[in-house]
């Protein structure tokens, strides 16, 4: 949440349940929770599994934005 805030209006950023939505993760090869999944242009292009600092997120993020 404190990362949408901080991007707000360059990203969006959605939480999807596992539970109840089951087919999900094995379409997006998920193996870890939590798993973030960055989308540009509706393709895949970066993937982080397991809990990561802030520091490690934004660093992610900006390589896209």
């Amino acid at each position: 949440e404190e990362v949408a805030s901080e991007f707000s209006g360059k990203l969006k950023v959605y939480k999807v349940d596992i539970d109840q939505n089951p087919d999900t993760p094995t379409t997006y090869g998920v193996r870890g929770v939590p798993t973030m999944i960055l989308f540009k242009g509706g393709q895949q292009v970066d993937q982080i599994v397991g809990n990561h600092p802030k520091e490690n997120i934004l660093a992610v993020l900006k390589k896209h934005i």
